[in-house]
């Protein structure tokens, strides 16, 4: 796995700013596992100064001296039914570091090494969601001077063609069989439709979805098996009778509204940006009659497998997938395509890049007659400027990943 991602031209190339960047991270790390008391305690006083906003809820939190119970006598709500309850239990200190100058990041980084346990993850969430406006302002000057040196850094994310490659490359080419083991066949990796809203949400209590209670339906439980020898991802029932894949049935119909929405055509030529594993290229050239589909990737893995895929499909001479990105895409493209199809790439884009994206799709599609179909996952306006200014958990943790295997 590791050696066919360093014999790519995505590796992250070795530069100041990484190294900075990695010093940093490795200074900023020596002093949260410091445990230093002054600062710890300094911190903890912050995080639960801010917690005893909350008031929807509750929330308990165990230390070594002391449990706090959230939230507070004067901020308890009138009502005595409770929605969602959740419990922490603070294993290390050097939590109320990570939470007091990363916030969300520093939570999911402390969970991640053993720091805190908590065994109900979702009413946890729920609660810190349902008290956001009260809980948004976690900062302080120390929480500025840990993300500074980050933001300084940050340059390793700005999605140029050579940081596209080794973003893409941290991403996906970590490895074709840790994906298979838990999308569906289709291999799709993106947001699917449903036959009904929440429907790919089973088993488990009510719950409460603005204003409105949703009852989860069952469905039998099947056991996903992870085969570690040639490692495909399958899924095996023990005395139970066949179950439908309702996740690829969801990913199909999703592939299906993109195909209607674009109108695509017989003897159609479709470009798509963002080829995944070749499903939605596979998808069109099986049910559309003489259509030609160049689909293009950065992943090395992912063109592996989509070309295998295709193989197999007997599409070789219908599907072509390149390696390659969408801003060097050969001159006798220009005009040349029918149809232009992007699902869930353009987040992968950059703020600084969407303008020359949108630029591409116009120059790929012809003049009169081209037709582009983008499906995209949104943010709310509100929290967008804030978001692109931050480092969050995939952009640190996936550039972390593609340097460890160097």
């Amino acid at each position: 796995m590791s050696t066919q991602l360093l014999d790519t031209l995505a590796k992250h190339p070795l530069s100041v700013i990484e190294l900075v960047d990695k010093a940093w991270n490795s200074f900023a790390e020596a002093i949260i596992k410091t445990g230093w008391d002054p600062i710890t305690r300094q911190c903890e006083s912050i995080v639960t100064a801010l917690m005893s906003r909350i008031t929807t809820g509750r929330l308990k939190v165990l230390t070594s001296s002391r449990i706090y119970s959230f939230p507070t006598v004067e901020n308890q709500a009138e009502k005595s039914d409770v929605e969602f309850e959740a419990e922490l239990r603070v294993i290390n200190d050097a939590f109320w570091v990570r939470l007091c100058t990363m916030s969300d990041l520093g939570f999911a980084e402390a969970y991640m090494y053993g720091e805190v346990e908590c065994d109900d993850l979702v009413s946890l969430f729920r609660i810190f969601l349902d008290n956001k406006e009260n809980l948004s302002s976690l900062d302080s000057k120390l929480s500025y001077l840990f993300t500074l040196p980050q933001t300084l850094t940050s340059y390793r994310f700005l999605n140029t063609i050579g940081n596209s490659r080794s973003n893409v490359s941290a991403h996906y080419d970590i490895s074709n069989e840790m994906f298979s083991g838990f999308l569906s066949r289709d291999m799709t990796y993106s947001c699917a439709i449903f036959k009904d809203l929440d429907g790919d949400i089973k088993d488990g209590p009510p719950i409460s979805l603005g204003g409105r209670t949703l009852v989860l339906e069952s469905s039998q439980p099947t056991h996903k098996k992870f085969n570690g020898v040639n490692g495909h991802g399958h899924k095996t029932n023990k005395s139970l009778p066949p179950t439908q894949d309702e996740l690829h049935e969801a990913q199909i119909r999703k592939l299906k509204h993109i195909i209607q929405k674009a109108q695509i055509c017989p003897g159609h030529r479709v470009l798509e940006i963002g080829s995944g594993w070749g499903s939605m290229a596979i998808l069109i050239a099986q049910t559309i009659q003489d259509t030609h589909v160049d689909t293009i990737t950065l992943s090395v893995q992912q063109q592996t497998l989509a070309r295998e895929r295709v193989a197999q499909a007997g599409l070789s001479d219908r599907v072509e997938v390149h390696l390659m990105d969408y801003r060097n895409m050969p001159p006798e493209w220009e005009g040349a395509f029918d149809r232009v199809i992007s699902i869930e790439m353009i987040e992968a884009v950059g703020a600084e890049f969407l303008e020359r994206y949108w630029e591409v799709v116009d120059w790929a599609m012809k003049r009169d007659s081209g037709v582009g179909v983008i499906q995209a996952i949104t943010i709310p306006e509100a929290r967008y400027d804030r978001y692109i200014k931050e480092i969050d958990f995939i952009r640190k943790w996936s550039s972390q990943v593609a340097s460890s295997l160097h």
